[in-house]
């Protein structure tokens, strides 16, 4: 599952014309302030919550989900919908909604699973109010700013797209052009599509430039594969048939890593195919003609998605795609090529034949993709290349030995199919599973051995089994049953495990550190904020406390109020010492997180953070030319190498986006620190964000930070 990440939601009310309210339960359930309401859910139900609200009210609510992957939606009075609310969480952690109401009365709050497979046990959520009160003037203000914020934002895009030019490097200019043509698209379409054409030309200078004898080759390799996917990205929803043209134009250089050419193919084809994807709605059979050229040059890992995509749109055309996909697959050694053993193994999964999807409700008005003929062809396939599989030579671990084990227990998990298909093949799917999982040397067996007992047995059977095990063996095991107590959040019982039974010291602090971290992460995702700082401000070194501080300040406020969201970032800011500027790298990169972090709750304070650190990326750049290739390369061609990860150029990134969260709340002061930055390709960068977040507003915004409105 995804890390929790929580969002703050902003909607400014407007209502309609009264209309009944759909799809609710038969008895709404009223929230309070405070009072948590605790339910579980299962595919296809939908609970109803109501909670009476005052004009200009804030509301902050949180549905914490155990188990469930919901989505809610809310409602104003009259019945219009005031948005849909999912983090990428998946079915752990906070899903958070705060609005303010413009117009008095009874507001409604849906929560049902998303989009689960049939087979989905029901899961637990809790929804509890955490605020209700009189919306601030600032907060009311909001809505009514948004224009005027935006119109400084084109102003602003309109300035910094006529310094673009002024940028040498190509790589660096071709992302600024990009990102210009992206923002004006909905305002000048023409002058986009010019921005559009100087950022492929600016692509192809890049790739005509690298040089397969440059020491900094793989770099290069890497940033031609992300310049011509930005590339793609940026036409695909305007232009896809421009997209497809540049694509099969250009081509990458010489993968730097020679034997990984399925890889490199596999990327240019999940690039056709995202294409494909982007016009099925409006144009299914030029979607289909692009899917069926990728097919003929090799398989990509998202070919499926694309025949699902295209099965909602034109069912006949998906079916002829899958079957060409299976016809082609016959021919295949799927033990040698690991991306068709993959597609062939996911196209059974989603390919149901009518017998045994005649049953369902849309059985009639959904064909199958393949033919029950066709899809029995294709699973005796594929089960036989997997049992067919014989360790040779000295070699055990092998990628043929991977891909039989990965068919074999794909296909075993698929019951159904099993016993339909290929019954008096069952045995022998165990036979070949249980031969295959068994290491050839009694060492490695016996490690397996203990690991089976470690990862199915009680804590104390496991701990027992291991005092048994060869001397050499023991304390890598100890170090994995101590991991098991942690992962079930008995941090105390780990580290007495490490304590007692691993005698490497440097192992034995790596691993209690490496607790101590998880500590602070379980303490995080349970909603322990606080606590999880005191631990931060516990660790040993300062280094160690900011490069804490840097992956957890974000998830200081969701499902907290204002007041403690900020006394949490000013404890975060204490942990850091006293100093105005950063004593290294891990202490910098905290403080513009802390500063972005402010953005959502005092802007001014963030600023306060954020500005003697533009001084000192000044003279951060300034130093990078003198020792640029003195050990590391800073700049190339007299300009900041913005693609090289170096160390001047991540402090680069993070001001920009630290800027650009500020400008929302005061944009003339981010705009002024942008101008205060020296480099002028990274002032250029820090002006097309700020624009950026200014026109496009939240959806411009990191998805834990992102604000809607109706």
């Amino acid at each position: 599952m995804r890390l929790s990440r929580a969002i703050i939601l902003t909607c400014i009310i407007a209502c309609l014309s009264p209309i009944a309210l759909a799809q609710a339960e038969r008895s709404p359930s009223a929230l309070q302030t405070g009072v948590p309401i605790e339910r579980t859910i299962a595919k296809g139900q939908m609970h109803t919550f109501t909670i009476t609200m005052e004009q200009d009210q804030f509301l902050q609510l949180v549905v914490d989900q155990r188990g469930v992957d919901v989505v809610v939606r809310v409602f104003a009075p009259g019945g219009k919908s005031l948005g849909e609310f999912d983090t990428p969480n998946g079915d752990q952690g906070p899903e958070n909604v705060s609005l303010i109401s413009l117009t008095p009365g009874v507001y409604r709050i849906d929560v049902t699973p998303l989009d689960q497979p049939e087979n989905s046990r029901p899961g637990r959520y809790e929804i509890k109010v955490i605020e209700l009160r009189h919306a601030s003037e600032q907060e009311l203000q909001t809505g009514k700013a948004q224009e005027i914020l935006k119109a400084r934002g084109i102003a602003l895009l309109l300035e910094a797209a006529d310094t673009i030019s002024q940028i040498h490097v190509p790589q660096t200019r071709a992302g600024a052009q990009l990102q210009a043509a992206q923002l004006l698209w909905s305002l000048d379409e023409k002058r986009a599509q010019s921005f559009a054409a100087d950022a492929m030309e600016s692509v192809r200078e890049y790739l005509a430039s690298v040089d397969v004898d440059d020491q900094d080759y793989y770099q290069s390799y890497r940033v031609a594969t992300q310049l011509r996917r930005q590339v793609v990205q940026a036409l695909a929803p305007h232009d896809p048939e421009r997209a497809l043209t540049f694509l099969r134009s250009t081509r990458l250089p010489i993968n730097p890593d020679g034997g990984r050419y399925s890889e490199q193919q596999d990327q240019e084809l999940q690039l056709e195919l995202s294409l494909a994807t982007q016009i099925i709605a409006a144009d299914p059979k030029r979607a289909f003609q692009i899917a069926e050229e990728t097919l003929k040059k090799g398989y990509a890992s998202s070919m499926m998605e694309t025949v699902s995509r295209l099965q909602a749109s034109d069912p006949e055309l998906a079916a002829r795609l899958a079957g060409d996909i299976a016809a082609k697959l016959q021919t295949e050694k799927l033990l040698d090529n690991m991306e068709a053993a993959n597609l062939a193994l996911n196209l059974l999964r989603v390919a149901h034949a009518p017998s045994r999807n005649s049953s369902a409700p849309d059985a009639v008005a959904k064909a199958p993709l393949l033919s029950d003929q066709e899809y029995r062809d294709l699973f005796q396939k594929t089960l036989n290349e997997g049992l067919s599989y014989s360790a040779s030579g000295n070699n055990f671990y092998t990628n043929e030995r991977n891909s039989a084990i990965n068919i074999l227990a794909s296909l075993k998990s698929m019951t159904s199919e099993m016993t339909g298909y290929a019954p008096a093949s069952i045995a022998a799917v165990d036979k070949k599973t249980a031969e295959l999982n068994t290491p050839p040397d009694s060492q490695a067996a016996l490690s397996q051995t203990y690991q089976h007992k470690i990862n199915n047995d009680t804590m104390e059977a496991a701990l027992e089994a291991v005092q048994h095990a060869p001397r050499e063996m023991r304390e890598s095991l100890y170090q994995q049953i101590a991991g098991k107590a942690a992962a079930s959040g008995d941090f105390v019982t780990a580290k007495q495990i490490l304590g007692d039974h691993v005698s490497n010291p440097f192992q034995r602090r790596q691993a209690l550190k490496y607790l101590e971290n998880q500590t602070i992460y379980d303490a995080i995702r349970k909603g322990k904020v606080e606590e999880a700082m005191h631990l931060v401000a516990n660790l040993r070194s300062a280094r160690e406390r900011a490069q804490m501080l840097s992956q957890i300040v974000n998830q200081i406020g969701p499902g907290q109020k204002r007041e403690a969201a900020l006394n949490l970032l000013e404890l975060a800011r204490n942990i850091l010492g006293t100093s105005v500027q950063a004593e290294n790298q891990e202490h910098m990169n905290a403080l513009l997180e802390i500063s972005r972090a402010f953005a959502r709750f005092d802007a001014k304070r963030g600023f306060e953070v954020l500005e003697p650190l533009l001084d000192q990326f000044n003279d951060m750049s300034a130093a990078a030319v003198v020792l640029d290739g003195f050990g590391q390369k800073f700049y190339r061609d007299g300009e900041l190498d913005m693609q090289n990860g170096n160390s001047v150029v991540n402090t680069a990134n993070q001001l920009i986006v630290a800027l650009a969260s500020l400008a929302t709340e005061n944009f003339e002061r981010a705009k002024a620190g942008a101008s205060r930055v020296h480099p002028p390709e990274v002032r250029i960068a820090a002006y097309l964000a700020i624009a950026q977040q200014a026109i496009n507003g939240d959806k411009a915004a990191p998805f834990n930070q992102r604000v809607i409105r109706n």
